[in-house]
């Protein structure tokens, strides 16, 4: 079975594109069950193959093997570790990239608000906040500084622990009250 042959057969099968059978033949040194196997493990095949074609690729994989020639079965099986491991790696970069980028997104579609008296003064995504903190040190210090000008901070966005960073936030910014009270 030529390469062309095996793609166009990951492709069929796991319902990807071209490219990403490509690249998942190559990861696995052009063997057709680990480059499914691979797709399912990065999920993405988009439907579940049926047993009678997982067997037929397993019997299509075991005659390849043998028609190679034994040299080349040799080289195969000396570097199949090293793909194994970089697949692996590639595979570990993928979600880390796509974690990264979640974690972005949410950053920047939760908003930062302060408000004064009542009124919104600020609105910024969350994101640019955080970044502003890591990068300028005095950030958080005028944050601080303003909770004692009567600036009371919150956040607007769907996520798990919005609503117990406003409860945190409610709380620090009432013992600033508390304090400027207790000084004046």
């Amino acid at each position: 079975m030529e390469k062309l042959e095996k793609v166009e057969l990951v492709r069929e099968k796991c319902k990807v594109s071209y490219e990403e059978a490509r690249e998942a033949l190559e990861a696995c040194n052009y063997d057709v069950l680990d480059a499914i196997v691979m797709l399912e493990q990065e999920h993405k095949v988009t439907e579940r193959i049926p047993e009678p074609v997982a067997a037929e690729l397993v019997e299509a994989t075991y005659e390849t093997a043998q028609d190679s020639a034994p040299n080349e079965t040799f080289e195969a099986a000396a570097t199949e570790p090293k793909t194994s491991k970089t697949s692996k790696a590639a595979s570990a970069w993928k979600r880390f990239c796509a974690s990264c980028k979640e974690l972005f997104g949410s950053g920047m579609e939760t908003a930062f608000i302060a408000e004064r008296n009542g009124e919104r003064m600020f609105e910024v995504p969350l994101l640019l906040v955080v970044i502003g903190m890591l990068m300028w040190g005095a950030s958080l210090w005028l944050l601080v500084a303003g909770l004692f000008c009567g600036f009371r901070y919150h956040i607007e966005g769907t996520g798990k622990a919005v609503s117990s960073v406003n409860s945190a936030m409610g709380k620090v910014a009432d013992a600033a009250e508390d304090i400027k009270q207790s000084v004046a």
